[in-house]
């Protein structure tokens, strides 16, 4: 796939999430793809970030789960054997594939907030929208 194609996909996803999210009363002040393909989404709160973590990812752990990508792929490197020659290279693709996380502050006169973005593969995205969509019509558990 080349970048325009990636770049698409990734428009794709950002606008079914988004629609998704809506739908299901997420709270969400920014949906947009990358030229990396993946899609970024912005909460105006870090309660709105976790909404999101609880709607859409849920709790199912384990090595390779959405939950674990969400979590920066924690479950699957806590697995890795730190002797195996192979492990960091696969521990570099958990990494590149996990969720990147970005938190700053945000004062509205003298109150702190925090304003969170995140950054998803376009798989992870499209998964989103399938567990939101599943959660509006009654089918997620």
């Amino acid at each position: 796939m080349n970048d325009e194609e990636t770049l698409r996909w990734a428009e794709v996803a950002a606008e079914e999430l988004a629609l998704a999210a809506q739908m299901t009363g997420l709270p969400f002040v920014s949906m947009v793809a990358d030229s990396d393909g993946d899609v970024n989404i912005g909460f105006a709160t870090l309660n709105d970030a976790e909404v999101l973590m609880i709607l859409g990812v849920g709790g199912h752990a384990g090595p390779g789960t959405l939950y674990d990508r969400a979590c920066g792929g924690c479950e699957t490197l806590g697995t890795l054997d730190p002797d195996d020659p192979e492990a960091q290279d696969y521990a570099e693709v958990v990494i590149r594939s996990s969720w990147k996380w970005q938190v700053h502050p945000h004062m509205t006169g003298r109150r702190m907030g925090w304003h969170t973005m995140v950054s998803i593969p376009t798989g992870d995205a499209n998964q989103l929208t399938a567990n939101l969509n599943a959660l509006r019509l009654g089918g997620l558990t």
